[in-house]
C-alpha cells in the first residue's frame, strides 16, 4: 500500500530574503531555513528515505486556503484561511539511480537575433517545432525561424487574413503534430486607458511552419461579460501546452472596463471567483485558462487561475509523463488587504512594502481545473517576467528578472520535474526559493523564453538596449566528485 505523507504549513510564503546574485554559471549561497522551511525539509527527507515499495510515480499538491479571505475547493465551495495554508498529499514519486542533484550552468556563447532598432516591445515566446526548427515570436516584430539549432534566424513576416491589419502577436505553441499555433490582437487600444489593454484576441494556426494562417471563428468578446465590460492585456498570452488526448490549453488576463468595474466593485474582502477585479460570479476576470479538444479551431471551457493573488503574464509548461500535471509561472502584483497581517507578509516574503509584485509558481495536477501556489514558489521582489520549460528528460528550467534594480535573467533549475531544485547540495532543496540563481544575462527587458536543444544544452532569448534580442547558449554539467 502506499504510504500517504500529509503535511500542512500554516504560514504565508517562506521568507524570501533579497540576496546578491551569483554571477554567471556560479551558485550563490542561500540562507538559512526558516521554522517552516525546517519542518517541510524534514518531511521531504522522510519520503526520499521510503522503501522502494512504498515510492509511487506521482503526487498531488491541494490548497486547503489562501490569504485571510476566500479559497476555492474541489467543489467550488469558498473556505476562509489565514496566511497561505499549504496541504501536501504525496504519494511519493520514485527516486532515480542517480539522485545527485548537484548541477552546474555553465555559458557558452552568445548570439544576436534581432539587430537593435526593430522591436518595440518584446514579451517573446519560443517553441522547437517536431522537425527541429526554433520559432521565435518577439511581440511587435515577425516570427523569427532557425533550422540550425539557433545559430541562424531567419525574419518570417506572417499574413492574416481573417483580421483586421496590424496585429500584435501575443504567445506561440506547436502541437505534437506541428501545428503552429498564434494568439494576436488588433494594435491600439483605448487612448483613454494607458494600460497595456485591447477589445479584441484571436487563435490561429498554421500545419505549413506558418507559410499561410487560419483564424479561428471563436470570438472571445462574447465570452461574459463581453466587451465593452471587458478588455484584453497585451502581454496575457505566450504559452500553449497540449494534453495527452491533444487537449490544447493556452492563459490569457481578462481585466474588467473602467465602467463595468465602477458598477461591479469588488467586495471587501474580495471575494472569488474574480476578488480584486469585482464583477458577477460567471464574469472571466485574471488569469483565464482556455482549451480546445480540436487542434485550436474552436475553444472554451474556461476556468480561473487563482485570481486571488491575480496572475499575469503567465507561462505553462506540462509534465511530459502526467499531462493532467501542469505548472504556470506567472507575474503576481496586488496590494495585501486590510484584513490581512501586512508586517507578516513583509517579514516572510523579504518584500520591502506590503505589496505583491514578483514571480510565482502555480501548480495543478488535474489538468488546470485548479492551481495551488507551491510552496517556496515567489522569487524576490520584482523578479517578474518569469518564463519556464519543463523538458521531456523532466529538467524545469525557470528564467526571470533577478529583482528591484537588478534586471540580470536569472535561471532555476530542477532536473526531476520540479520536485526539488538544484541548490548546491546533493539533495537540492524542495523550495524553488531557497534553489541556486544562475545569471543567464546582464541587465535585459520583457520575458526570456528557452528551449532544449539537446539533452541539458539549451538556448534562451532575451531583450537588451534599444529592443536587440540576444540568444545565450548554455548546458548542465554534473559536479564532478572524488571517491
Amino acid at each position: 500500500m502506499a504510504r500517504i505523507v500529509v503535511l500542512v504549513v500554516l504560514s504565508y510564503v517562506p521568507a524570501v530574503v533579497p540576496p546578491s546574485v551569483a554571477h554567471a554559471g556560479e551558485r550563490l549561497h542561500t540562507p538559512p531555513m526558516t521554522i517552516e522551511e525546517e519542518l517541510y525539509h524534514r518531511k521531504y527527507q522522510e519520503e526520499r528515505n521510503l522503501s522502494a515499495v512504498e515510492k509511487q510515480n506521482h503526487r498531488l499538491w491541494q490548497v486547503a486556503g489562501t490569504g485571510v479571505g476566500h479559497s476555492i475547493k474541489a467543489d467550488n465551495e469558498p473556505v476562509r484561511g489565514i496566511g497561505l495554508m499549504f496541504c501536501r498529499i504525496s504519494q511519493v514519486k520514485s527516486a532515480p539511480a542517480d539522485n545527485d542533484h548537484r548541477f552546474r550552468l555553465r555559458i557558452d556563447r552568445r548570439t544576436t537575433i534581432v539587430p537593435a532598432g526593430g522591436l518595440t516591445r518584446a514579451m517573446m515566446s519560443m517553441v522547437r517545432h517536431p522537425d527541429g526548427t526554433i520559432f521565435l515570436n518577439t511581440q511587435t516584430g515577425p516570427l523569427y525561424r532557425s533550422t540550425d539549432n539557433g545559430e541562424s534566424w531567419t525574419p518570417m513576416s506572417v499574413t492574416l487574413t481573417d483580421v483586421l491589419p496590424k496585429q500584435t502577436l501575443h504567445g506561440l505553441g506547436v502541437n505534437r503534430k506541428g501545428r503552429l499555433l498564434l494568439v494576436h490582437q488588433t494594435t491600439g487600444h483605448d487612448p483613454k486607458d494607458k494600460r497595456l489593454y485591447g477589445q479584441d484576441l484571436f487563435v490561429s494556426w498554421s500545419d505549413d511552419s506558418g507559410s499561410t494562417w487560419k483564424t479561428s471563428q471563436t470570438d472571445f468578446r462574447r465570452f461574459p461579460p463581453g466587451t465593452p465590460n471587458m478588455k484584453f492585456h497585451e502581454d496575457g498570452n505566450r504559452t500553449f501546452v497540449e494534453q495527452a488526448d491533444g487537449t490544447l490549453m493556452f492563459t490569457t488576463t481578462i481585466v474588467p472596463a473602467e465602467d463595468y468595474q465602477n458598477k461591479h466593485p469588488p467586495g471587501s474582502p474580495p471575494a472569488p471567483p474574480n476578488y480584486q477585479y469585482g464583477g458577477k460570479r460567471r464574469d472571466l476576470f485574471g488569469d483565464i485558462l482556455f482549451r480546445s479538444t480540436d487542434g485550436g479551431e474552436s475553444w472554451g471551457d474556461p476556468t480561473h487561475v487563482f485570481t486571488d493573488m491575480n496572475p499575469h503574464e503567465s507561462a505553462l509548461a506540462i509534465d511530459p509523463a502526467n499531462s493532467l500535471h501542469i505548472l504556470e509561472f506567472a507575474r503576481i502584483q496586488r496590494l495585501v488587504r486590510a484584513d490581512e497581517d501586512a508586517a507578516e507578509m513583509m517579514r516572510s516574503t523579504g518584500n520591502p512594502m506590503p505589496y505583491y509584485k514578483q514571480a510565482a509558481l502555480f501548480e495543478s495536477t488535474d489538468g488546470g481545473r485548479n492551481f495551488g501556489l507551491v510552496p517556496g514558489g515567489l522569487t524576490d521582489w520584482y523578479g517578474h517576467r518569469g518564463s519556464i520549460l519543463w523538458t521531456q528528460h523532466n529538467v524545469v528550467v525557470l528564467t526571470h528578472n533577478a529583482g528591484q534594480n537588478d534586471s540580470r535573467v536569472l535561471a532555476r533549475i530542477s532536473v526531476d520535474g520540479s520536485r526539488t531544485w538544484v541548490d548546491g547540495k546533493e539533495s537540492g532543496t524542495p523550495l524553488m526559493t531557497k534553489s541556486t540563481k544562475f545569471v543567464l544575462a546582464p541587465s535585459h527587458s520583457f520575458a526570456t523564453p528557452t528551449v532544449e536543444l539537446a539533452e541539458n544544452q539549451f538556448l534562451t532569448t532575451y531583450c537588451v538596449g534599444g529592443f536587440a534580442v540576444k540568444g545565450v547558449f548554455w548546458h548542465l554539467e554534473k559536479y564532478q566528485t572524488d571517491h
